[in-house]
């Protein structure tokens, strides 16, 4: 492999820094300390209080950095993916092009993309694959569980042990996914209007349906970069993306499956469904888990 990335690459990138999400960040500052007051009582409850608000944002923040974190492992995987399929030189390889744009408008590092690129142009590195899996959660809810892994055996393995341990239950393919229909789904780092939008789609050749949604923070991890969401057909997701970082509007698109109906499920079955959920996203291999739940 070769043991440089292009010039036209390290062009097209911007080094950014993440480390607003560094852990320091959920360091306890104090705040429960050196409060003083002639009732106890009142105190130890204002404790609690302030405890419980704490822990809350300890795992807000957690939660909003494995985000981030699995967002610029998605890009490292795409960026794998185009390079193997088209060579590290952007001004030939359009898919890196975008996938290095999409990096920016991210904020992914210089180095995460540049590493990838390296390890890609390696004969011995191993291209990813996407992968579905389906399961049942609690309360009747269908998971759809994606993939992009470059061992087939260790992605099967290590969701089946994950769904197995939360008291979920394997699907065979199918079950769950007639219930969803497969979108493209792209995060904009500026807002645009819907004739803004129509007139992109025009020029990108969509002849489907294209709309504007809000950004999702909770169910779906987008960053407060994100100012709007655009949802097209998924067989349309990369040519309007494409059109979009022409025009100057960061972007970062991705195939999502979006209920036809949704499952209405008691509070403990959500909050079991959430925590298999999360632990399913853990895994390096899943991209993301889809749901039904009516939230």
């Amino acid at each position: 492999g070769r043991s440089t990335v292009s010039a036209a690459a390290s062009a097209i990138l911007t080094s950014r820094s993440c480390n607003h999400l560094v852990s320091k960040n959920l360091h306890h500052s104090g705040v429960l300390g050196g409060m003083h007051s002639p009732q106890p009582r009142r105190q130890r409850a204002s404790t609690v209080v302030m405890g419980r608000k704490f822990e809350n944002n300890k795992l807000k923040m957690a939660k909003t950095a494995l985000a981030y974190a699995k967002k610029a492992s998605y890009i490292g995987k795409k960026v794998v993916i185009a390079v193997k399929s088209g060579g590290d030189d952007p001004e030939t390889n359009r898919a890196l092009a975008s996938v290095l744009r999409e990096a920016n408008s991210l904020d992914v590092p210089k180095d995460v993309v540049e590493r990838n690129i390296k390890k890609a142009m390696d004969p011995v590195t191993e291209d990813y694959k996407e992968l579905t899996y389906e399961a049942y959660g609690y309360g009747g809810v269908g998971f759809i569980i994606n993939v992009l892994s470059d061992n087939n055996n260790r992605a099967t393995a290590d969701v089946n042990m994950i769904v197995s341990k939360t008291g979920c239950k394997s699907a065979s393919a199918g079950s769950v996914a007639f219930n969803f229909q497969r979108k493209g789904r792209l995060t904009l780092n500026k807002e645009i209007t819907e004739d803004e939008l129509l007139e992109m789609a025009v020029e990108a050749g969509c002849d489907g349906d294209v709309s504007l949604e809000q950004p999702d923070p909770d169910g779906r991890s987008d960053g407060e970069e994100v100012k709007c969401v655009v949802i097209t057909e998924a067989t349309e997701l990369g040519a309007l993306q494409a059109v979009l970082q022409e025009a100057d509007i960061g972007c970062s698109g991705a195939l999502v499956q979006i209920p036809l109906t949704t499952v209405e499920c008691s509070p403990e079955d959500e909050e079991a469904n959430f925590k298999a959920i999360d632990r399913l996203e853990e895994l390096d291999d899943v991209t993301n888990v889809e749901h039904n739940m009516k939230i």
